[in-house]
């Protein structure tokens, strides 16, 4: 049926995205056997901060995906709060790694807890930016998801 396929298609798209995300962080530095377990645990948050929720608005659909991250893409409300959350997330999680190399022995500095923590702070972040961002640039939006 059409509805499981479309099911199918949205955990493949989560799947490759913690799989995605995994790779990125060790290719940023994260170590690649010692603490993979924490690595891939990061890597399904950020799945779950960004992905599901691009799953769950967009579907599965790669045209959908690359005109809303695209520069000038997003069209609708809906899309843009989208782009913002991505984007501060993944910039948060970024973020949160530079305190990770300073010698202050905090037990939060313990891979990857600094980069979870900056992913949330990020994700609050846009939670808060995208409705700002929507009320001062509201004339050119709509509500329709094309």
């Amino acid at each position: 049926s059409p509805q499981l396929s479309r099911l199918l298609r949205c955990c493949v798209h989560l799947l490759l995205s913690c799989l995605f995300f995994h790779a990125v962080l060790v290719l940023y530095g994260a170590p690649l056997v010692e603490s993979a377990l924490e690595t891939f645990s990061l890597a399904l948050l950020l799945t779950s901060l960004t992905t599901l929720r691009c799953v769950c608005v967009l579907g599965p659909n790669v045209q959908a995906w690359i005109r809303v991250f695209s520069r000038h893409g997003a069209m609708s409300v809906w899309d843009t709060c989208l782009q913002i959350t991505v984007a501060c997330t993944v910039v948060g999680a970024w973020v949160g790694a530079f305190p990770i190399p300073l010698d202050w022995d905090r037990p939060w500095q313990v891979w990857p807890v600094s980069c979870s923590l900056g992913a949330l702070i990020g994700f609050l972040t846009g939670l808060v930016a995208a409705p700002t961002w929507i009320h001062h640039h509201r004339k050119r939006l709509t509500y329709k998801s094309k």
